[in-house]
């Protein structure tokens, strides 16, 4: 069974445990890696956003201006680094990054992941684009206010982003590629030409996408769920498992049911993070 996880997420974005708690439990735990991947979410007009009434309410990880960030990102590095010597566990520090698409993003992107030096880096997409430029954006929950047709052009945008930022190749996996299953128009058997798509685009672009035992907790199924996952290992693309942990508890959680399932569909391409 795996026994590390790269996608977890500590009290310095909406984490419920600090990175101090969150290693000692992995060390509980028997396992000699892990991975810190706090949220990295900066977008040019995300305070013009319908929902930033609800994101105010959040710990303070959505930012409009890179540098400002990069200041408390780096800050946060440094702190892991220094925390983790004292431990015999290996830490290795990325950031699940949620992609956008407006002009000049990317390239603001790529010159904070350098600066930061990062080990990693996840995709995970939280937000859908209110119009095609990616100017502005809103939260998952409240596409339901939306009409129809709206909710529908959202998220062939967002199927749509997904596939530039693993296009990119800035990303080492994948989160969660079906997480806006979370919107009832968007269901399981729904939007597969979209989804086809991705999953021709990573596997194209030799990517890799997790397994999380998160869709467990909340949906009784995994990201990806059954379909989804099985058209994954069907094109050979590459998985880790996740947990996508936001408190202790749920560090390792299910993994053995992961380990399982991959291995009942002869899932044998597995990615690793390799030192550089």
């Amino acid at each position: 069974m795996q026994l590390f996880s790269y996608h977890t997420h500590t009290t310095f974005s909406d984490g419920k445990n600090s990175v101090h708690e969150m290693i000692e439990k992995a060390i509980e735990l028997g396992w000699q890696e892990m991975g810190i991947s706090d949220h990295l979410i900066i977008h040019k007009n995300i305070s013009n956003s319908p929902s930033w009434y609800k994101w105010q309410k959040e710990p303070d990880f959505f930012y409009s201006d890179f540098s400002t960030y990069y200041e408390k990102f780096a800050r946060h590095i440094d702190e892991i680094r220094l925390l983790s010597e004292q431990y015999p566990l290996k830490v290795r520090i990325g950031a699940e990054v949620d992609f956008f698409v407006y002009p000049g993003w990317l390239d603001e992107f790529v010159k904070l992941r350098d600066k930061l030096n990062l080990d990693y880096c996840i995709s995970g997409n939280h937000f859908l684009f209110l119009d095609d430029e990616g100017d502005n954006i809103i939260d998952f929950k409240d596409a339901k206010n939306l009409s129809e047709e709206d909710q529908k052009n959202m998220i062939k945008r967002h199927f749509s982003a997904l596939c530039q930022a693993s296009s990119s190749n800035l990303f080492d996996f994948m989160a969660h590629i079906d997480f806006i299953r979370k919107i009832p128009l968007c269901s399981d058997n729904d939007f597969w030409d979209e989804k086809n798509k991705l999953i021709e685009t990573i596997a194209s672009c030799n990517g890799a996408i997790e397994i999380s035992t998160k869709g467990l907790r909340k949906s009784n199924n995994f990201y990806p769920a059954d379909s989804l996952l099985k058209k994954a290992v069907d094109n050979n693309i590459k998985f880790v498992i996740s947990d996508d942990a936001h408190r202790t508890s749920e560090l390792g959680y299910e993994f053995d049911h992961a380990e399982k399932t991959l291995q009942e569909l002869n899932c044998s391409n597995r990615w690793k993070y390799i030192e550089k």
